[in-house]
């Protein structure tokens, strides 16, 4: 039954070429690998591992595993083969987070030279995903406690006008507490003609976006009323609609705030803070944290132009044209300029002003780097193939496309070529979808480690794996594929009772002309793939019309 997935030798086989082969094969995977005897020593590191730990190149094999780990992420050991999260130790002192699959080699062939079976361990670097997360946290905790410490009454009002939040200033101020307001409009809140003046300034907000500032009879929880200056903003939510409006009270009756006072809670903001001319566009001041994320002291930054910190003209071009348009610029992503040339990403916001008389433009930023590095980090996670780690289904058609229109561009040549796992349901039925997972993963390495480095692999789904060669015929890429199918044909999988072999089935198509889509080649691929099925397996066919 086995004669059509390849030839198994026994117990007895021979043991070195078995390692060799399974070596060989991780060889060229992008994830760390490693292999450890029952007491913990390492039996064998691919070179993705020796760069993750920060090793030197097969320094790894012969030390113990244990030694390495110095947390695990909570899964239980006895686990496997769940996947768990460890802290590894690097060899320059730091640490990196790992996620770790580790799963029995029960192939007796190959077996640890004390007895006992092997483990094999994949370890993906989890770290960005971990920091991120960490930050995220941060970022959520320093924005709630900023809320509830600012000296000032502010409150949170969803798209329907409902009040949704309040800090606790806003309590000490009016009296109102949060179980009071929650859900409810100012309607039922305030008194009529009181809540109709505050409704119609929200409708201009809704309408015209941007912010906003007027004077008007605030209520408070013994039923008396008091003039206040109240500043109004609208805020987007997760799709960038509109999402509600927030306020702040400012109390007519105490005045304004001394300069000193000011300089105080501009010094304590955790956000940068600068005000800059609107006629010539030098800065009149910055706060610390402004000077801070720019790299200079305070008073080197006084004077300079404000549009030599942002590092994209066009993000710049962007900022004017809103502020011309409406007057503020709220949340815009902008990337500056740091005082050493390195850039960083934030949050920008931009209201216009005048200030004794002079017109100015008001900007707060809000360093967003670890964010946005965050976000970069999740979007890579979800391009790979979990089991493989080569490109999933999605992010290969991306890539693929890309290379597509630059071929039409350029009239270049471009291959595709669709490849098969022959008789994989045997694999599964007769060694266990464990080995059959690890055969994957040897087929998607031994592809990795004959092709070019600029030709991009993607899994299709199950077992058929799909290639883009671009500047390749199809006479070109029949004689990749044939290497292909040759070196996988070679490779020895362990298997529960023995190494097997398994056989590949390559169907390829060639770019056709300048109207050919993605989809459309991969198509003709399959039709020459089922030939290649239909023929007899293990073989490789170029696709011809009338297939």
């Amino acid at each position: 039954m086995l004669d059509s997935v390849g030839t198994t030798t026994g117990p007895r086989g021979d043991a070195g070429e078995t390692r060799d082969a399974l070596w060989r094969a991780f060889d060229a995977l992008p994830a760390g690998v490693c292999v450890t005897a029952p007491d913990g020593t390492v039996v064998y590191a691919n070179p993705a591992l020796h760069r993750l730990l920060g090793h030197a190149p097969a320094s790894l094999p012969g030390l113990d595993f244990n030694t390495l780990a110095t947390q695990d992420g909570g899964a239980d050991p006895a686990a496997a083969p769940e996947v768990r999260e460890r802290l590894l130790r690097r060899h320059d002192g730091g640490a990196v987070w790992v996620a770790e699959a580790a799963s029995a080699i029960e192939d007796s062939s190959i077996a640890s030279p004390g007895g006992g079976a092997l483990t094999l361990r994949v370890l993906t670097d989890v770290s960005h995903h971990r920091r991120a997360e960490a930050a995220l946290r941060d970022q959520l905790l320093m924005k709630e406690v900023l809320f509830e410490t600012l000296p000032v009454p502010v409150f949170v009002k969803n798209a329907e006008g409902e009040y949704v939040d309040c800090n606790d200033s806003f309590e000490r101020y009016t009296g109102l507490s949060r179980r009071k307001i929650i859900q409810k409009t100012a309607f039922a809140v305030m008194d009529p003609r009181m809540a109709k003046a505050h409704e119609e300034q929200d409708r201009e907000l809704v309408v015209n976006w941007g912010q906003r500032s007027y004077e008007e009879a605030v209520p408070f929880a013994d039923g008396s009323t008091r003039m206040a200056s109240l500043t109004k903003a609208v805020y987007c939510d997760s799709t960038g609609n509109f999402g509600g409006i927030v306020g702040v009270i400012h109390d007519l009756s105490e005045g304004l705030p001394s300069e000193e006072r000011l300089q105080t809670i501009l010094e304590q903001s955790p956000i940068g803070v600068s005000v800059s001319r609107r006629d010539n566009g030098r800065i009149i001041f910055v706060n610390t944290r402004f000077a801070e994320l720019i790299g200079l002291k305070r008073e080197d930054v006084i004077g300079r132009q404000a549009r030599d910190y942002y590092l994209d003209s066009n993000q710049r071009e962007r900022v004017i044209e809103r502020l011309r348009l409406s007057g503020s610029v709220v949340n815009m992503e902008i990337q500056f300029r740091r005082a050493d040339g390195s850039s960083f990403w934030t949050l920008f916001t931009v209201n216009q002003a005048v200030i004794q008389g002079v017109q100015v433009n008001l900007a707060w930023i809000y360093d967003y780097t670890e964010r946005r590095n965050m976000e970069e980090a999740l979007r890579d996670m979800a391009s790979r193939d979990p089991l493989t780690g080569i490109y999933n289904r999605r992010s290969f058609m991306e890539l693929a496309r890309s290379q597509l229109a630059r071929a039409h561009r350029f009239q270049e040549p471009l291959s595709v070529f669709v490849l098969d796992v022959d008789h994989f349901k045997r694999i599964n039925d007769s060694y266990g979808h464990a080995t059959g997972d690890d055969a994957l993963r040897m087929v998607a390495g031994g592809c990795q480690s004959i092709l070019r480095e600029y030709d991009i692999l993607g899994r299709l789904g199950g077992e058929e794996f799909v290639v883009v060669l671009p500047g390749a015929t199809a006479d070109e890429s029949r004689v990749v594929a044939e290497r292909v199918r040759r070196h996988l044909a070679r490779m020895a999988i362990p298997g529960p009772e023995g190494r097997f072999h398994l056989t590949t089935s390559i169907g390829i198509s060639a770019l056709d002309g300048s109207s050919d889509t993605l989809e459309k080649a991969i198509h003709r691929a399959d039709l020459a793939l089922y030939r290649a099925k239909r023929e007899g397996r293990n073989r490789v066919v170029v696709f011809e019309p009338g297939m």
